[in-house]
Order: C-alpha cells, then sequence, then structure tokens
C-alpha cells in the first residue's frame, strides 16, 4: 500500500471471503429474488479481474490503495452493473479473517 508505514506497505497476498447482500420487491413465480448460480457467475467474473493479480497494477488502483475497503467498493459497483432488473446490491462485505471485516454500501 502506498503511504502506509507498516508490514502492508510491501507487496503481499491476501485469501478474503466475500459476502454480497441483494435484495428484490417482488419474488418471482418460483419465490426467489434471484438464483444463487446466477449471482455466483456475475461474482466471479468481478472477482475474476482481482485473483492471483498484482491489484496495483490494475487501472482502478493504479490512484487508490488496494485497501479492503477499496476492493469491497469495487465488486459492490462491479456486481451491481451486472445484476438482473429488479434485483439491487445492498452491501458487500470482505472478511480478512473471521474476526475482522469492512463492508460498503451506496
Amino acid at each position: 500500500m502506498r503511504g502506509y508505514d507498516g508490514e502492508c506497505e510491501r507487496v503481499h497476498g491476501h485469501n478474503w471471503r466475500v459476502k454480497v447482500v441483494v435484495s428484490r420487491t417482488e419474488l418471482n413465480e418460483l419465490g426467489m429474488g434471484i438464483d444463487f448460480t446466477g449471482l455466483s457467475v456475475i461474482l466471479d467474473e468481478v472477482l475474476s479481474k482481482l485473483d492471483h493479480r498484482d491489484i496495483n497494477t490494475l487501472e482502478e488502483f493504479k490512484e487508490k490503495n488496494p485497501t479492503a475497503e477499496n476492493l469491497a467498493a469495487f465488486i459492490y459497483r462491479g456486481t451491481k452493473e451486472q445484476l438482473p432488473g429488479g434485483v439491487c446490491i445492498e452491501e458487500v462485505e470482505i472478511f480478512e479473517t473471521d474476526r475482522y471485516s469492512v463492508s460498503y454500501s451506496e
């Protein structure tokens, strides 16, 4: 992380868990707001842009630090763009450990 005085300043990896919360005001004929299989495809596509990459070299992070907060915002916006009509994204939460997480919503 640029400008950070500590161990995290150096290039390092992470294994995060990502939680995405979506909502819909009406359910479909099957009683679902969204099929989790479809949501998984969307999330996998967004996350594939980050997986096994030097995130600092990605266009979105050339001027922003790849903090958990900025990554949550990136995932939120990328997921939001691809959701089917009527489905709204409420929040993205990233867990760095079982005890620590950050969330992003608009």
